[in-house]
């Protein structure tokens, strides 16, 4: 029995650790956050985290892949019905809400020490499983378009999804927001506008 109970500590103490370390990114960001921390946040000895991460950047890298997991179920969800623009539109609000919800782990998974000078490849495979998302629709949407047209206006809607997230997030548009709309709102018709340039009969 205390065999079993010793396995069942160390198996969850990673989940523990990361959910403490979201905790902490969420109020600290996480330039300040290590591995000691971390250990003392969760009250285990300063050398039990490293049976899960071995440096301070490894638990960075799980933190930024926790994220973009959660960014990934979401899309999934988003894109199980509808019409390729509901798709979208149900993506690109998801993103945004997400980026208002957790600021700071945002900057970690997409301007870190982990996506500089190059994204780390653990990354780069989230990423990739994200703009496949978003190349779906626009394709169906757009049957008989060249690829290139298409990856060009998925290159669009992403850009002005993330720029507009990161833009908030930085609370760089504050004060051109219209106010008479709430923020859910003016979320909601920036993603559409967006989503109907990506999906409309535009020419060169």
């Amino acid at each position: 029995m205390a065999t079993k109970a010793k396995t069942y500590h160390r198996e969850d103490l990673r989940g523990e650790l990361l959910r403490a370390g979201r905790a902490y990114i969420a109020e600290h960001g996480h330039h300040s956050l290590s591995v000691r921390t971390l250990a003392n946040t969760v009250g285990v000895s300063p050398g039990a985290p490293y049976h899960h991460f071995k440096d301070r950047r490894a638990l960075l890298l799980a933190l930024a892949i926790d994220g973009y997991a959660e960014i990934t179920d979401a899309a999934a969800e988003a894109t199980s019905v509808g019409t390729p623009e509901e798709r979208l539109v149900r993506m690109g609000m998801q993103f945004i809400d997400f980026a208002t919800r957790s600021p700071q782990l945002l900057e970690l998974m997409y301007e870190s020490e982990l996506t500089s000078p190059a994204p780390d490849p653990a990354l780069v495979e989230f990423q990739d499983q994200g703009h496949e998302a978003l190349v779906k629709p626009v394709r169906e949407a757009l049957d008989g378009f060249s690829e290139e047209e298409i990856e060009v206006r998925v290159l669009a809607l992403w850009s002005t999804i993330y720029g507009f997230a990161s833009l908030r997030r930085k609370h760089m548009i504050q004060k051109v927001e219209p106010r008479e709309l709430g923020r859910d709102e003016v979320t909601r018709k920036v993603v559409q506008v967006a989503v109907n340039a990506a999906l409309g009969n535009l020419t060169s």
